[in-house]
């Protein structure tokens, strides 16, 4: 049986795999010396890679659980953008932006939660 995937599932697949690579390739530079990441970084890039690989893989699956993985990421990803300034010593005012970075992504992650919700509930995929 053939099942069909919507332009955005797929979008969504490639976006959030995308997402993943960048994480761990961050997470990837540590060992190398090439990155002097605080270990409390490193390990939020990792569970940022691992949340966005499931976004991924249940957007590709149409899956009950897709959005949920969307929220998570959104959750983890807005937190250390929050968090940054703290992690590494910036000064008040340009934490701000950082703030707005953090609102940002945990609403387009709650409203690709939404989207994914929609296509789990019309089965749309496997």
């Amino acid at each position: 049986m053939t099942t069909r995937r919507t332009f955005g599932q797929i979008a969504l697949a490639v976006i959030y795999l995308l997402l993943a690579l960048n994480s761990w390739a961050q997470v990837a530079l540590v060992p190398l010396g090439r990155s002097g990441d605080p270990p409390i970084l490193t390990g939020l890039q990792f569970l940022i890679g691992v949340a966005s690989v499931a976004v991924a893989w249940g957007s590709w699956g149409g899956t009950r659980w897709a959005p949920l993985a969307a929220i998570i990421h959104g959750l983890i990803t807005g937190g250390m953008l929050a968090s940054l300034g703290a992690i590494l010593g910036l000064p008040a005012d340009e934490r701000s932006r950082l703030y707005v970075g953090a609102v940002a992504v945990i609403l387009w992650d709650f409203a690709f939660a939404w989207y994914l919700n929609r296509i789990a509930k019309r089965g749309t995929a496997p």
